[in-house]
């Protein structure tokens, strides 16, 4: 009686690929996703929200539009938006490094007693 040398080869028993098992394939259907039915009843809600918040939200998204660093984003908050975002990504791209942006930020107000 010969042994087999062959070694076994496993497949998913979803879709029958090598490449993976029955938990990782791609085709598994989770049984834990709710679908929401049509005729369900759902609840609309009204989200009251300052215009103060609005702000801030429409601040965030151009922060992460001009991919300005979170840290630099709070000194320009901190210090009462001293100049536009749009200025803070020019002084970045002309070669500030993060702590002379920092300057930049907390004196940019008082630039006319400067200079």
């Amino acid at each position: 009686m010969e042994h087999s040398t062959n070694p076994r080869i496993s497949r998913c028993s979803i879709c029958q690929s090598t490449e993976h098992n029955r938990r990782t394939c791609p085709q598994r259907v989770i049984n834990d996703t709710f679908i929401r039915d049509q005729e369900q009843d759902y609840v609309e809600e009204t989200i009251n929200i300052s215009n103060s918040k609005e702000s801030l939200i429409r601040h965030l998204l151009e922060r992460e539009a001009y991919e300005i660093e979170a840290d630099i984003f709070e000194v320009w908050l901190h210090n009462n938006r001293p100049c536009s975002l749009k200025e803070v990504k020019y002084a970045i791209e002309k070669g500030l490094h993060k702590d002379s942006l920092m300057l930049y930020l907390r004196i940019v107000k008082d630039i006319d007693i400067y200079y």
